[in-house]
C-alpha cells in the first residue's frame, strides 16, 4: 500500500502527525487509470462524459474510465481507446486483468451522461443519455453488475473514488454533494 507518509510537525511541540492520505490520481478527459493499492481516482469536468469507476475489491484493484462517446466504430483510427465508452471499457478490463484483478469480481459505478446543451439529440437521445446506454449495454455484455449510478440530468459532476472505502464521492455546482 503507497501512502503519502511525511511527517508534520505541530506548533504545540505534540509528536509529529504522520500523514498516511492516500495518493490522488487525477484521470483526464479520454484517460483511464488502474491502481492495486490505495489512492483516491479523481475526474472532473464531467457533463455528456461518464465517469466509469470498476472495482474488484476481493483483489483490491480499481480503476476510472473518463469517456466522451458511446462508440469507436465511426472514429478515426488513431483515436484513443478511452474516449469511447465500448473500447475504453475493454481497456480499463484489459489493464485491471494485467494488475490482477478478475474479471468476475468487478463490479461498476458510473456517473455523468448529462444533457448539457440541447444541440445533438438524435432518436437515441443525446450524447449523455447514449454514452448510458453503451455502457449499460457494455456493463450486460461483460457479465459487470452496476451497484451504483447518478446519471442523467443538466449539470455537471466530478468524482472521487476511494479505493479504501469504495465510496464513490459526487460533487455538482447545484445539486451539492452525495457518496454512492
Amino acid at each position: 500500500m503507497q501512502t503519502n507518509t511525511s511527517e508534520r510537525s505541530t506548533a504545540t511541540g505534540d509528536p509529529p502527525v504522520r500523514d498516511e492520505t492516500p495518493r490522488r490520481v487525477k484521470v483526464g478527459i479520454a484517460d483511464y487509470a488502474v491502481v492495486d493499492e490505495a489512492a483516491v481516482l479523481a475526474t472532473s469536468g464531467l457533463g455528456s462524459c461518464l465517469g466509469i469507476v470498476l472495482f474488484d475489491e476481493r483483489n483490491g484493484v480499481a480503476g476510472l474510465l473518463h469517456a466522451m462517446l458511446p462508440g469507436a466504430e465511426d472514429s478515426a483510427p488513431a483515436a484513443s481507446a478511452a474516449k469511447f465508452v465500448d473500447t475504453g471499457l475493454d481497456s480499463l478490463v484489459d489493464a485491471m486483468t494485467d494488475a490482477g484483478a478478475s474479471p468476475r469480481n468487478i463490479t461498476a459505478k458510473m456517473v455523468g451522461g448529462s444533457t448539457m446543451l440541447d444541440l445533438t439529440p438524435t432518436e437515441e437521445g443525446s450524447i449523455g443519455d447514449r454514452n448510458v446506454a453503451a455502457a449499460r449495454a457494455a456493463f450486460e455484455e461483460r457479465g459487470i453488475s452496476v451497484v451504483a449510478e447518478d446519471v442523467g440530468g443538466e449539470y455537471g459532476r466530478s468524482l472521487l473514488f476511494d479505493t479504501g472505502s469504495y465510496e464513490l464521492s459526487v460533487k455538482t455546482a447545484y445539486k451539492g454533494d452525495t457518496v454512492i
